[in-house]
């Protein structure tokens, strides 16, 4: 009788698990995860955004945003296997883009494989602001709050029509800089996240160039743009104060 009981538990618990399939084709089934390990710095924004960030065990070195003291597995493009594992998640959230960079090919294999599932959420460097939206609604399905991401798709939508209404009329030329120091630093091209961002705020990338180059002072004087967009740690990595 007991042993029915349980059987019957486990069904019931199985059947309510939210199946959501990831960009990798792999379907995970998810139920009301308490430990998550979460990939990317958007990743860590939208569970803060669900208000489910209590469930955040772990992250890489990008997911500092909202500030917080949750521990970091390392660098986003040589993610440890052995240190996902150590926190024990019961669930690990990355992006597509975050699993293909750098050493991380066989990240996803090893955690599956030693028994942690991982969802893989669509890249964050395709999709503009619909693959926003598109992670957001997975991220609402993990954590049973499509409410809650519906809403925040709805101000997001409410946002764009007053960036829309006070675009200017002439596109400014703008450049995405992403800098480590001053003398190493990169002009991002007309393909990724930072070519989307200029385009939504009414702006026009400037790059000459769909990929990403390193940065010469030649090649700056020949773009001349209007604006130049950074990180701040990149501000703070080339040594020029937001106040001078």
């Amino acid at each position: 009788m007991k042993k029915a009981f349980l059987s019957t538990l486990l069904l019931l618990s199985s059947a309510s698990a939210a199946q959501i399939k990831g960009a990798d084709g792999v379907t995970v089934g998810v139920s009301n995860p308490k430990r998550v390990v979460a990939l990317n710095a958007t990743t860590v924004e939208m569970i803060y955004r669900l208000g489910k960030q209590k469930t955040i065990v772990g992250t890489d070195v990008s997911g500092v945003y909202p500030l917080n003291k949750i521990p970091s597995v390392g660098h986003w493009a040589q993610l440890p296997a052995e240190g996902i594992i150590s926190l024990k998640p019961d669930l690990v959230i990355g992006t597509a883009d975050n699993f293909a960079a750098g050493k991380n090919g066989t990240v996803v294999q090893q955690l599956r494989a030693a028994g942690i599932k991982v969802l893989v959420l669509p890249a964050t460097d395709t999709g503009g602001l619909n693959g926003v939206k598109t992670r957001l609604n997975m991220l609402g399905q993990v954590y049973n709050v499509p409410n809650a991401a519906a809403s925040l798709t709805k101000s997001f939508d409410t946002t764009m029509k007053a960036v829309t209404a006070n675009k200017p009329k002439k596109a400014p030329k703008v450049i995405f800089l992403y800098a480590h120091s001053a003398s190493d630093a990169s002009i991002y091209g007309t393909e990724g996240g930072a070519n989307e961002l200029i385009t939504l705020a009414g702006g026009k990338n400037a790059a000459p160039f769909k990929d990403t180059k390193a940065l010469t002072a030649e090649a700056l004087v020949a773009i001349n743009p209007d604006a130049i967009v950074m990180l701040e740690r990149g501000l703070d990595g080339v040594g020029v104060w937001k106040d001078c």
